[in-house]
Order: C-alpha cells, then structure tokens, then sequence
C-alpha cells in the first residue's frame, strides 16, 4: 500500500494532487490544512478523468487531517480521534495496521514541552489502541512540526522514536521501571540523500537557531515493521511532469510543504 501525506497550506491544488496520486500510485492519502469541498473535487476528478474509485473517510473530532483512499469503508476501522490526530485499523491480507495521521501545533506559537505532551498523549493512544485490537504493526504519518532529532520525537516521555534500525531486536526501552515501545524513524536516512536542503519545510528561526531545513512531514513505524517497509520508496516529491512543486531556489513555492510518500506491504 502507497501512502502520502501534504501539507497543503489551504492552496486549492485539485489538479497537481490528482495527477501527483495518479503518477505515484497512491491507495492511501492525508492531507492537513485543506477542506471537505477539496477532497470531493479530488474524488469526482479522478472518477472523471482516471476511472478510479476513491472514498473519503471521516475522521470526526480530527478536524485538522482528511483521509482518502481506495480502500472500501468496511475496511477501515475508526479508532481514537484526537484534536491533533487521527487513529485508524486498516485491515490488510496479511496483517492488520493501526495507521496514525497527525498535525501537531507549531513550534512557532507552542514550547517544545507542550508538543511533547502531544506527543506523548498519541503515544499512549497508539499503545492502547495496540492493545485492545491485538495489533503489533503501527504506522504514523503527517507534519509533526519538529526535526527528527528533537526532543518531543526521540525522548521516552515523547514519541519515543530512535534512529537505529536495530531497534528490531529490542522493540521496547525501560526506564525507572516504565516500559515503552518504540517506534523507529526512517526518515533519518533522507538527510544524506537530500543533503543540500534536508527538509519538507523551510523557515528561519534566528532567535533560537540556524537551521533553516526541516523535516517536519514525517513517517514512522514501529520497529515490527520494518521488514515490510519499503525503505527506496520513501521520498519527498518535490513534482510531476507537468507541476513543479519549488521555485528556482528548490523552496516549496505551491505549498510551504513538499509532500512525502512511503510504502507498506499489507
């Protein structure tokens, strides 16, 4: 199963969303930052020119996320709908995934120990939810609004998400007697790959730092998925044949945010 996630900035991009979809191969899409009456002209659009079928599913209580996908609406189960998130169980042919879309406050307006606290609250979630479906395998995707290497995303009291992809071996830390999960981030492995401008958002905060690329739009899984994560299909897109997504100097121009992808084997 392909997934994307786009930050869409409340541009009304109908036309570059369906032929990037269309070109990618997307079942399963998440857009933050858009509206009820985009998703239905994304859905009438490719049923007129594509001849394909994509349902919109309801994520009530998230209203920050929209949900697409070719999956029929029996296939999809609602789990728990958080402000800044939304969890739902995708029942494949070979395993059952909880899948988390998230749109998490800014740092730009919100201190790091509260988007912590936002993180740690999905991570209880997702653990809970784990536990009353039996489910191992969970997957989140969206704009998180920090880098992966800042503390509301690798702490034990956070997300809880490592860079290592050992942590296959170990799959939960404990720490003065709590045991947690852990959740594992690929997307450490774009930096070397888009080493000139490491990021799906760029802004400048000189006041705190200097880094001006950031991987806010990210994926992670746990570490029970690894094996049917498609790691060469995880990308940030920054085009398609007839739309360019950046302006001369590579900066996202039609949103702030370029779109990522991935791929699961379900």
């Amino acid at each position: 199963m392909k997934i994307l996630f786009w930050n869409l900035n409340n541009q009304n991009l109908v036309h570059e969303t369906a032929e990037l979809v269309h070109a990618e191969h997307i079942d399963f899409m998440a857009f933050s930052e858009t509206n009820v009456e985009f998703v239905e002209e994304i859905i009438n659009l490719f049923k007129l020119n594509y001849d394909k079928v994509f349902h919109f599913h309801e994520t009530p209580g998230c209203n920050r996320i929209k949900v697409v996908s070719t999956l029929e609406l029996n296939e999809i189960t609602l789990l728990n709908q958080h402000k800044y998130y939304s969890l739902i169980l995708l029942n494949g042919n070979e395993r059952q995934l909880i899948v988390g879309m998230v749109h998490f406050p800014s740092k730009r307006y919100h201190s790091l120990d509260e988007i912590r606290r936002a993180f740690e609250t999905l991570h209880t979630s997702i653990s809970r939810e784990e536990q009353i479906h039996e489910v191992n395998d969970s997957l989140i995707v969206g704009d998180f609004n920090v880098d992966p290497f800042e503390m509301p995303m690798v702490s034990f009291t956070g997300m809880c998400a490592t860079n290592a992809r050992d942590c296959v071996a170990r799959d939960r830390v404990t720490r003065a007697e709590e045991s947690k999960r852990l959740f594992y981030n690929p997307m450490w492995s774009l930096y070397s790959v888009f080493d000139q401008k490491p990021g799906t958002h760029k802004y400048d905060r000189l006041g705190e730092d200097v880094i001006k690329w950031h991987f806010v739009d990210q994926v992670i899984i746990r570490p029970s998925l690894i094996d049917a994560f498609n790691f060469n299909s995880l990308k940030l897109i920054d085009g398609t044949k007839t739309h360019k997504y950046t302006n001369k100097n590579g900066v996202p121009n039609l949103s702030d945010h370029l779109p990522i992808s991935c791929e699961v084997e379900l």
